[in-house]
């Protein structure tokens, strides 16, 4: 019977090769698309690692160029967060290089132990896991204590501890970076920057910053966690507040609410956009693999009847049909699988996961073989009802 279905395949080869590759494709995209939206979805109630509601951010501009030492920005922040704390609407204030939600962004590396870690850090001020409500896991988190320190202290979460030390305990540890030493002194759970839809193993690491001496940086942004019910007033109360107290500086109020439907909405953009390609490939698919089957039932007319008048049941023939749809399906699925089993080596799984992964190309497979079998459901259904005598008008 396969070999049969070959033959008949191979007789059409140039019509079904254009249906084959529409099919390989789409089911390349399918994949693509598939798997990011199941990552997507699987990601989507993981904890975040801070608690996002009812904090604001203040974007702090101070009209000089950003560098690593700025002791008169640093004071100058250091002299609005004295200030901003005095209101009663706000709880608690911090000050942080590149917050959540934020698409400012700080990446590294750092060799542990011979081993190249890519991380992405924040420098924050003491009281920023307070205002962001960041549990301690191991060790404990930036003080006045650290004053001083021959070494700078970081904090890290448990998904840069396991890649640093694996299950070893990480509180202690040492190492250099710019030929200065680096002691972590606490872990926080998995910190997800970029929110809900962030990638796995964000590895994120914060450093302090006192706002002190001759080294102290001055953050762009300023974290505040103000009082549940809050009224939007007090945005413009603060921004007026704020230029008060340090004129030569410019402040821009935001909710940090805001700030994560904006991200989330970025981060969107490619499963949406990837949904949208998939949609037009698969309703092209359809349309072609539904005409070239009917055209072909309708060519076929005197083959179809033929098998009728020699006692084939009109299932039998619907079946045949649905059969040469679904070969043509697992060839080009087959191609299909062989080359998206070469992502891996290309670094597909720092991604998403192989249980992820796999889950995209079964969900891809179970799209394309429903997509073809339906297209192979109507033409099957005439191809049954063709009469034994239409086979004999061409004798």
């Amino acid at each position: 019977m396969i070999r049969h279905l070959l033959k008949l395949v191979w007789n059409r080869k140039r019509a079904n090769a254009l249906i084959m590759l529409e099919i390989f494709i789409s089911f390349l995209v399918l994949v693509f698309v598939l798997t990011m939206a199941i990552s997507t979805v699987g990601r989507w109630g993981k904890p975040l690692g801070f608690e996002w509601r009812d904090v604001w951010q203040v974007r702090v501009d101070t009209g000089r160029t950003p560098q690593d030492a700025d002791p008169e920005g640093a004071a100058m922040v250091e002299r609005v967060l004295r200030e901003v704390r005095t209101f009663p609407q706000i709880e608690s204030a911090a000050a942080s290089g590149m917050p959540a939600y934020s698409t400012a962004t700080w990446t590294g590396v750092w060799r542990v132990d011979g081993k190249r870690i890519e991380t992405t850090r924040d420098d924050v001020t003491d009281d920023f896991a307070t205002v962001m409500r960041m549990p301690i896991v191991r060790g404990r988190w930036f003080s006045a204590a650290d004053d001083g320190a021959s070494y700078r202290p970081v904090v890290v979460d448990e998904d840069l501890a396991h890649a640093m030390y694996g299950n070893a305990d990480p509180i202690g540890r040492k190492f250099n970076e710019d030929d200065r030493e680096i002691r972590v002194i606490g872990v926080v759970p998995p910190y997800r920057k970029y929110g809900e839809l962030s990638a796995p193993n964000v590895n994120m690491a914060f450093t302090r910053d006192s706002l002190r001496g001759a080294h102290a940086q001055a953050p762009r942004f300023l974290v505040v966690r103000v009082r549940p019910g809050t009224p939007a007033a007090f945005e413009e109360t603060l921004t007026k507040r704020l230029h008060d107290i340090a004129p030569e500086a410019s402040f821009r109020v935001t909710r940090m609410e805001s700030a994560r439907r904006l991200m989330n909405r970025i981060r969107m953009i490619p499963v949406v956009v990837g949904g949208i390609v998939a949609l037009f490939l698969i309703s092209m698919v359809t349309l072609g693999l539904t005409g070239v089957l009917w055209q072909n039932v309708t060519r076929r007319t005197r083959e179809l009847g033929l098998r009728r008048a020699l006692g084939a049941s009109g299932a039998n023939v619907r079946r045949q049909v649905v059969a040469e749809v679904a070969l043509l399906a697992t060839i080009a699925v087959v191609v299909g699988v062989a080359v998206v089993a070469q992502l891996p080596m290309l670094g597909i799984f720092r991604v998403v996961t192989p249980a992820i992964f796999t889950a995209g190309i079964l969900a891809a497979l179970g799209v394309i073989y429903a997509i073809t079998l339906l297209c192979g459901m109507y033409p099957g259904w005439l191809a049954s009802r063709v009469p034994p005598a239409e086979a004999l008008r061409y004798e």
